[in-house]
């Protein structure tokens, strides 16, 4: 018989048909998948969980049906179709369906045997929870990565109530269940982003603006709104990828170019970064050119910095609520992390790029540019270029623990040379707008080179470098 849906009356007898015929399969040909989705009418069609209920429970106990165990275990867990809810027999019936390879039941299995917290009733057992969480990954639950993910990210203690966030230094000493692994964090993010989960996709971390909204180039991004103890960062974040690997996007001044140097909040910038998982951050930065062979439209992979700005915040580390605690004495030899560094000099080579592959950075205060005797003095102190945003950028990155390298796009000569015109806004802009799909190709090679590598144990030189830098006193 054919029914004419657009009918209410014929609409339903058919559902009232759907369900005798899900009644007849379940209770007569004993089908463990009708029992199921009788189970479902009941509970979408008539809203009557408590048959719902009793239905999704004989299922999993009598026909051993993993998702009607996951079912009946979500109705324990959240007190559907009974008086109350049962943690603990919810937790029963996530084990059983995550025996039965339900990958959801081992999520929610993992979850409440790791989890911690004043309204946790069931017995902490996090070994049994990650062997739990480990299998329904492997069966690509993308949730169940991103959970894996961030608990190598902070380490699991013994103790949770011991772990303070804003100690890195004590916490080394915890008698650790996991002990922190940013590689193993890094795996099971991008298997967590690879099925689909967009929090666990962002790993490497872009500061530039302008070329970058090309919807070309990054595919299906997504704005995320974050806040940070420092306040909010530039603008919006934008989550998504580039060539299959997952990014996220920040313009520096903000997508209307609204902050001028001075005023960019760039520890908002770089918190917000880490914040969302970022293991790496690649910049663009216009620079006017001090030395004669690198030329207007050249790029350069930045190594090393000279400091002139003044009155910006320069480090995390000054006693802000929600900060980290302590005074940080970091090193900055060297400057820019030289796997990244490494990573956008043979992207611009394999792209037959005028590139040069060092360059130091004299980062002046802005927004004005620079006097001919002051262009002639940074000659002199050995610089190659000059920009306004680098520092405290590339200090905050590294006091971050993040990877981080900057390719500057080579816009003008300053004003140091004999007969050269004051360098001028329209002569920038229109050199920056000309040339910045070089350094936007570069990017993106360099971004897919990163997330080839399998050797990360860089990273861990990174954080531990931070660590080893701050003096605490309690």
């Amino acid at each position: 018989m054919t029914y004419d849906l657009k009918r209410e009356e014929e609409v339903k007898e058919y559902v009232e048909n759907l369900g005798i015929e899900y009644r007849f399969g379940c209770y007569k040909e004993k089908k463990p998948e009708v029992c199921h989705l009788l189970g479902d009418y009941l509970e979408a069609i008539k809203k009557d969980f408590s048959k719902a209920a009793a239905v999704f429970k004989t299922n999993c106990d009598d026909y051993n049906y993993g998702k009607s165990c996951l079912k009946y275990g979500n109705y324990a867990l959240l007190g559907k179709g009974r008086e109350k809810s049962d943690t603990q027999e919810a937790l029963k019936y996530f084990e059983k369906g995550c025996e039965l390879n339900d990958p959801t039941a081992c999520l929610h299995a993992g979850v409440i045997l790791t989890a911690t917290g004043p309204a946790v009733t069931v017995q902490r057992d996090v070994p049994k929870g990650y062997n739990y969480l480990k299998k329904s990954c492997d069966q690509n639950d993308a949730m169940a990565c991103h959970y894996l993910a961030g608990m190598y990210l902070t380490g699991v203690p013994k103790n949770p109530t011991e772990y303070n966030p804003h100690n890195p230094e004590k916490n080394k000493n915890l008698d650790y269940l996991i002990k922190p692994d940013p590689i193993q964090a890094f795996g099971f993010a991008k298997k967590g982003c690879e099925n689909g989960n967009i929090f666990a996709c962002a790993n490497i971390g872009i500061i530039g603006g302008s070329g970058f909204d090309d919807p070309d180039l990054f595919e299906n991004p997504i704005p995320r709104d974050v806040d940070t103890p420092f306040g909010k960062p530039s603008d919006v974040l934008l989550e998504g990828s580039i060539k299959g690997v997952s990014c996220v996007l920040l313009a520096r001044h903000g997508r209307k170019h609204q902050y001028q140097p001075s005023d960019v909040n760039y520890r908002a910038n770089i918190w917000a970064l880490k914040q969302i998982g970022c293991t790496h951050i690649l910049a663009t930065t216009a620079t006017g050119s001090l030395v004669e062979n690198y030329r207007p439209g050249d790029l350069v992979i930045l190594d090393d910095f000279i400091d002139r700005t003044w009155g910006r915040k320069c480090t995390f580390f000054d006693g802000t609520s929600g900060g980290p605690r302590g005074v940080c004495h970091l090193p900055m030899r060297p400057a820019f992390c030289e796997r990244a560094r490494g990573a956008l000099v043979t992207a611009a080579n394999e792209a037959g790029l005028r590139c040069h592959e060092r360059g130091t950075a004299v980062t002046i205060q802005g927004p004005r540019f620079s006097s001919r005797a002051e262009s002639l003095m940074h000659r002199q102190w050995g610089a190659h270029v000059v920009n306004m945003t680098t520092v405290p950028e590339v200090v905050l990155a590294k006091e971050a623990g993040l990877s981080y390298a900057a390719v500057a796009l080579v816009t003008d000569y300053d004003c140091w040379r004999d007969n050269e015109q004051s360098v001028s806004v329209s002569e920038v802009l229109e050199m920056f707008a000309r040339n910045i799909k070089k350094a936007i190709q570069v990017i993106v090679e360099a971004v897919v080179l990163l997330a080839a590598e399998d050797d990360l144990t860089y990273l861990d030189s990174h954080t531990d470098l931070v660590s080893s830098a701050v003096m605490l006193k309690d």
